[in-house]
């Protein structure tokens, strides 16, 4: 593409060049995923990743992810219902799980504009929920958390925590089962449209190559600014964050009380307030709960601060929450996730 945001053309000679059904470009979840659906429907694919294969850059790496059907945004739910099915049908062709089922809880202000979207959206697409105040909630988890007198919560099933690592690594194992070339350490620098009316692209990379394709498809995340801008010269509203995530500790004779088992266990939570803070339960780290807050500082996905980072809002919603159950002096060292995101989310009120 050109300046004005037109699809440059170009006349390069393919005769040497493999063509492809699909081209991916980015191999995070997104991009790998992406890459098993078309091979496994027959498609010739190609996936191309910059840096290494489950490289720690993005945003899909790390032991935990929540997944939930229950989002203000409306179009999320039918995404996630149909992924509630896909997921285990990926789980049985490659052998092992990566997406453990648990319930969410949503909390905030009772008057929260959040949390009336939410309620619309479970009445739209059928999701069984259960609006709870303080005392609900307090008898529901038997003091395990609480909330002031003036939130509500919404707990809802179709919930669960992926292990991101584990299932970027699932995604690309069956996509080359299923024929899908891999290629990673192998930069994107153009996508050009070919001549002639034929459709398709040209995918030329850093080191020279071009490799040709019918479809492409850019998954790059926190990269996708930047790409689209090298090949177009747009600028499109995608602003990189980066966010670090945090593990606390439970507390000696508390440590049951907190972690993922299913319906039963402890479920996944997020408090809409501000700020908007989340978590999971005690999962890939025994006696540790993982609580962080949402969003991040704006960077350049290749030129990061990797700082320090204030935890002093999180302590303080640790400490109303939790009832003294989790140590709220610090998050453990050592165990401190970067990640990168790359979108236009809605600011949440």
């Amino acid at each position: 593409m050109d300046n004005s945001g037109a699809v440059r053309e170009t006349t390069t000679t393919t005769t040497e060049t493999t063509t492809y059904d699909v081209i991916v470009i980015g191999g995070g979840v997104m991009g790998s995923s992406t890459a098993y659906q078309t091979a496994q429907h027959g498609a010739k694919t190609l996936l191309l990743e910059q840096f290494d294969f489950l490289h720690h850059r993005g945003s899909s790496h790390g032991e935990s992810r929540t997944t939930r059907a229950a989002y203000p945004e409306d179009y999320y739910a039918p995404l996630v219902l149909e992924s509630n099915a896909l997921w285990p049908r990926a789980e049985a062709e490659v052998g092992y799980k990566v997406r453990y089922p648990a319930r969410q809880l949503d909390m905030g202000p009772s008057e929260s504009t959040i949390l009336r979207a939410l309620i619309s959206s479970c009445v739209k697409h059928s999701l069984a929920y259960r609006l709870m105040d303080g005392p609900k909630v307090q008898d529901e988890f038997l003091g395990r958390i609480q909330i002031p007198s003036n939130w509500a919560a919404i707990y809802t099933d179709h919930g669960g925590v992926v292990k991101p690592t584990k299932a970027v690594s699932m995604f690309q194992a069956l996509a080359s089962r299923n024929g899908a070339i891999l290629r990673d350490n192998t930069e994107v620098t153009e996508v050009n449209s070919l001549g002639g009316g034929n459709g398709g692209v040209l995918v030329v990379t850093a080191n020279g190559e071009v490799f040709c394709g019918k479809k492409c498809v850019v998954t790059v995340g926190a990269w996708t600014k930047k790409l689209v801008k090298s090949v177009s010269g747009v600028e499109i509203p995608i602003q990189p964050l980066e966010t670090a995530v945090h593990y606390w500790r439970i507390k000696e004779g508390y440590k049951g009380d907190y972690v993922l088992a299913g319906d039963e266990g402890f479920p996944t939570f997020a408090s809409f307030d501000d700020p908007l803070i989340y978590g999971t339960p005690s999962f890939e780290f025994p006696g540790l709960i993982k609580v962080t807050m949402h969003g991040g500082q704006k960077c350049d996905p290749d030129a990061r601060t990797w700082g320090p980072v204030s935890v002093a809002a999180v302590r303080e919603w640790i400490e109303a929450r939790f009832s003294g159950r989790v140590d709220s002096m610090g998050p453990v060292t050592g165990l401190r996730w970067h990640l990168l995101w790359g979108g236009c989310w809605p600011i949440w009120r």
